[in-house]
């Protein structure tokens, strides 16, 4: 008979304490808050605990995690997640209190705070806030004070990106890094602010420099882009900065301005490390990321007088004196993002949408021609000029002329440059927001290079060996209001008669695709098409 072996079976599940009564129903995290802060505000030493929430925010439940000293309290990821997985919850709120009263956070409640947060996020369970309560029931939250956020981890999911040899282990927190070269964002800004422990030699996360380390690179990334708008304006430089607006039109000036400085020979198309990734491709060792500024906005708790929502007049109480209410806001706040040029990576091959041969044969070019004219908000006429100038915007009656005859190149080349001067110089523009002609000329001539080089017309023939002496002593703003006149010119531009290039290629295809199917009703043809097919 042959010999078994036994392995015992388990099963976890919760088991309900008894239950915590309040007199008002808790159907958000705000009353969750205020009724916990309550309960932990009784406690003569430190206790940690979580509520955990459904994905519409209202509790299910809360659960003390530790229970430790008069002056702190340990937790450990693996007792925090049992209640929270177990009660299938989205989101979870931490508390802890303080009985010495001094609410201010130390240095391990925020690599705490950190550490938990980067781990619950890593199994889909975010942390909503962390709330310290002291015996008063005052509190502090790192969600209202703006220090709950956290970079973002990168997870590698390549073989070839592990490297567990460089992992590093930190209070049971296992962080495993890329080994290429590459610098995706998701995790350049923890590697850089991991610091050393000096009982232990172990490296821990550290908020407080985490945070440190962000408004660095703000402040590095701005200073960059300062400077390189003052050494921007020479004639090469200029025209290279013109080439990546033709390609990133719809980027913002900033960004635009960043890619153009770091990678000038972009290939026109950039993403993040995660999304080349989602397109097939993976980013080559030793590249170096492209630094963005990428949107990060925040919620911050903010108090105002409260106003009647008919009338949107303020509310007074009964002793003359305005209410005031809490209310959540959005700050808007920008972070350092790292992209990657397509050049930089390898993998599946990709087309780059948006850029298309838009004149070819003439039939091609009456097309553009076409969504120009359409695209154009004031009448345009083709004329022989006397003066011998190609075209002009004629302010007072509002209409642009271009000379008669001229090639096929040289008339779109002319007609975006007027239609570049009636965007930006038109009586309707208030006077003091106006240019002065030199810079008018300046913005109109970028914006019709841009526009060409954008559709791979040839612009060979345009020089800017004047732009250094234009820019010469203008200041920092008005030289930055300059570019984004041309970068949103040319964007409208480009957007505006590419839909009606694509409008008119649809109706177009549709007429041809109709002709054919009722040619081929005729039994005549369709005995001849037969006969082809044969």
């Amino acid at each position: 008979m042959s010999e078994r072996f036994l392995m015992n079976q388990v099963s976890v599940r919760l088991v309900k304490d008894p239950p915590l009564y309040t007199s008002e129903p808790i159907d958000s995290p705000e009353k969750a808050a205020s009724f916990i802060s309550t309960f932990l505000s009784g406690y003569d030493r430190e206790v940690f605990g979580v509520v955990n929430l459904r994905s519409d925010g209202r509790p299910i439940n809360f659960s003390i995690v530790s229970m430790g000293t008069l002056e702190n309290s340990l937790v450990h990821p693996r007792e925090l997640l049992k209640s929270s997985i177990l009660s299938s919850a989205s989101s979870v709120l931490l508390f802890h209190n303080h009985p010495s009263g001094v609410l201010k956070p130390s240095q391990e409640d925020i690599n705490v705070t950190g550490r938990l947060q980067h781990i619950c996020a890593l199994v889909g369970i975010p942390v909503r806030d962390h709330i310290i309560v002291g015996n008063d029931k005052t509190y502090f939250s790192f969600l209202e004070k703006g220090e709950l956020e956290v970079p973002q981890l990168y997870i590698p999911d390549d073989l070839d990106e592990i490297d567990l040899a460089n992992a590093m282990v930190a209070d049971g927190a296992v962080r495993i890094y890329s080994a290429s070269s590459a610098e995706p964002a998701e995790d350049s800004q923890i590697v850089e602010a991991a610091q050393e422990k000096p009982s232990s030699g172990e490296k821990v996360f550290n908020w407080q420099e985490a945070k440190e380390r962000r408004e660095q690179q703000l402040t590095e990334i701005t200073d960059q882009l300062e400077k390189g708008i003052q050494e921007l304006f020479d004639s090469e430089s200029y025209k290279k900065y013109l080439d990546c607006l033709s390609k990133f039109h719809h980027y913002s000036l900033n960004n635009t301005l960043l890619i153009a400085m770091q990678r000038p020979d972009t290939s026109g198309y950039v993403a993040s490390f995660s999304t080349w990734k989602k397109l097939g491709r993976h980013v080559k060792k030793g590249e170096k990321g492209i630094r963005i500024l990428a949107p990060a906005p925040y919620k911050a708790k903010v108090e105002r007088q409260k106003l009647n929502p008919q009338t949107g007049t303020p509310i007074y109480d009964a002793s003359g004196q305005p209410v005031m209410e809490t209310v959540s806001v959005e700050r808007a706040a920008f972070k350092v993002a790292y992209v990657f040029d397509k050049d930089q990576t390898e993998g599946k091959e990709i087309e780059r949408p948006g850029v298309t041969e838009l004149i070819g044969e003439v039939d091609g070019y009456n097309m553009f021609l076409s969504a120009l004219i359409e695209t154009c908000p004031v009448p345009i006429t083709f004329e022989d000029i006397p003066s011998g100038a190609k075209g002009y915007y004629h302010l007072t009656e509002d209409r642009i002329v271009v000379q008669q005859g001229m090639s096929e190149l040289q008339t779109v080349k002319t007609l975006i440059h007027e239609m570049s001067h009636q965007m930006n110089d038109s009586l309707a523009i208030p006077e003091a927001e106006r240019k002065d002609q030199r810079t008018r000329e300046v913005i109109a001539e970028s914006v019709a290079y841009t526009c060409l080089k954008h559709w791979n017309l040839d612009s060979d023939d345009y020089s800017f060996m004047y732009i250094g002496e234009w820019s010469s002593g203008k200041g920092l703003p008005e030289l930055k209001a300059s570019l984004q006149k041309i970068r949103e010119t040319a964007n409208e531009l480009i957007t505006e008669v590419e839909a009606r290039v694509h409008i008119m290629t649809e109706k177009k295809e549709k007429t041809i695709t109709e002709d054919l199917s009722k040619a081929l009703e005729e039994p005549e043809l369709a005995e001849q098409e037969k006969g082809m097919s044969r």
